[in-house]
């Protein structure tokens, strides 16, 4: 990396100067032609819950999605632009706790810190739980670690170690999701061709698509207790009608499988705050005497689960143990979407239409359109994922926003849809994998891969 001077801190007083720092400097992969806009994915502030004093500090969060910082560090540039620096330390706990609701580890990003002019005034990173800060003071090109030891301003880490993936504290852990490690892909010099053909050849999904995150806010707390499945529902209604109306259909990752959902529900009770209930507004003793009156099945349920329910981390809860912080109506989830989930180098993706709630770290891209889906589940874009495995630590959640989706004609959309559909219809058919095969011969094509490409794809899959 490029010593950084004094003047290339103070020269930057723009967006455009800051663009040009990152690529020249941090050695990004950024596009000479490229605006800040264009490799940026905001993250709206209700995103993360940043409220009140906190919000009002910050201008903006945007992940940068061009990779990692350099080749020695992995972490993903993210992006904070501050009214204020006084406080900003503390207002990058309140980011990290918003991206860990969502899903996200805090610790594989790199938190550039900009001004409005977006001058660059400070690196940040989390190493296990504590926050450490590199900053430059304003007549001096030299950074500041915990405001204690002064290091050169090129310092950056030789060596990352991998972070502890920490589990959410909003909830507890979900069924365990067996990890595939799949064949080992030797990144030759024919792959990483190929690698950068199909990145060509097509334009990376977030650019097209927005991917959504969890539509739940923090979750349940506790999931044994609300999640339950579908003879557990059956029992539910058979006790009393009513409560089928407290039942809504429900996504985890340990649900998804390539092409098909294993549905579950969650017992939904939103929070009063969205919702009037005959109990709200009632101290807890009354409130909890009127809902067991109105839904005793659902109220022994929950309450068999005694501290673990009523325990459960605040945010989870509304105003009572019974209910969700969630909102009562979800209106974006009726739109058709897929959704997929991370594995450890690669994904699994299937397709929704039944508006479920989306529970834990799920992932979601509104569309009606089934050649993406097609695109996701193929073997080249498997291969895809492997082949970077081996050599970038991909594939988190965050990745699936750099997958390169090729552009397609109508009549291709067509003639792929047809076949997605086909499979989606009766996903453990036997005739699967023949279609499947279909599929694949329509979409090399598309990223204009030769036999031999196709034959390096076959061999390592």
């Amino acid at each position: 990396m490029p010593k950084i001077t004094r003047q290339d801190i103070h020269g930057i007083d723009s967006a455009a100067a800051l663009m040009d720092f990152l690529r020249e400097k941090l050695a990004l992969p950024i596009k000479a032609d490229a605006t800040l806009e264009q490799i940026a994915r905001p993250f709206p502030l209700p995103y993360l819950r940043l409220e009140g004093t906190i919000a009002a500090q910050v201008i903006e969060c945007q992940e940068l999605t061009v990779g990692p910082m350099d080749a020695s560090d992995t972490r993903q540039p993210f992006l904070i632009r501050f009214r204020e620096k006084a406080e900003y330390p503390g207002i990058l706990y309140h980011v990290s706790e918003g991206l860990q609701r969502q899903g996200y580890v805090p610790a594989d990003f790199g938190f550039l810190c900009v001004d409005e002019q977006f001058r660059l005034f400070a690196f940040a990173s989390f190493e296990g739980a504590e926050l450490i800060i590199r900053s430059w003071g304003e007549n001096k090109a030299y950074i500041h670690v915990d405001s204690t030891h002064e290091i050169p301003a090129d310092f950056f880490p030789t060596k990352r170690d991998e972070p502890e993936v920490v589990e959410s504290p909003l909830d507890v852990p979900e069924l365990p999701v067996k990890e595939e490690t799949g064949p080992v892909i030797v990144v030759s010099p024919s792959s990483a061709a190929l690698l950068a053909k199909i990145e060509n050849a097509g334009t990376p999904l977030g650019r097209r698509w927005e991917t959504q995150k969890p539509c739940l806010g923090s979750g349940t707390g506790c999931n044994v207790a609300f999640i339950i499945d579908e003879r557990e529902r059956q029992a539910f209604i058979s006790a009393d009608a009513k409560n089928e109306a407290l039942l809504r259909p429900a996504i985890s990752q340990a649900q998804i499988k390539k092409w098909e959902l294993e549905m579950k529900y969650l017992i939904f009770i939103p929070s009063g705050k969205f919702k009037r209930w005959p109990w709200s507004g009632r101290s807890e003793s009354e409130a909890e005497q009127m809902f067991a009156a109105e839904y005793p099945a659902i109220h022994a349920h929950l309450n068999g689960y005694g501290d673990k329910v009523r325990t459960r981390h605040a945010d989870s809860q509304g105003e009572f143990y019974w209910e969700l912080s969630a909102r009562a109506e979800y209106p974006e989830l009726q739109l058709p979407r897929i959704v997929y989930r991370s594995r450890s180098r690669g994904w699994e993706a299937a397709y929704d239409t039944s508006g479920a709630l989306m529970l834990g770290w799920t992932g979601s891209i509104s569309t009606p359109d089934l050649s993406l889906l097609a695109i996701l589940n193929s073997k080249l874009l498997d291969w895809y994922a492997y082949a970077h495995a081996k050599s970038e630590n991909w594939y988190k959640n965050r990745d699936m926003m750099r997958l390169p989706i090729a552009d397609c004609t109508e009549a291709q959309k067509a003639a792929l849809s047809e076949l997605v559909q086909v499979i989606l219809d009766a996903p453990r058919n036997p005739d699967v994998p023949e279609l499947e095969a279909e599929i694949d011969k329509l979409i090399y094509p598309l990223y204009g891969v030769t036999d031999a490409d196709i034959a390096l794809i076959e061999e390592n899959r």
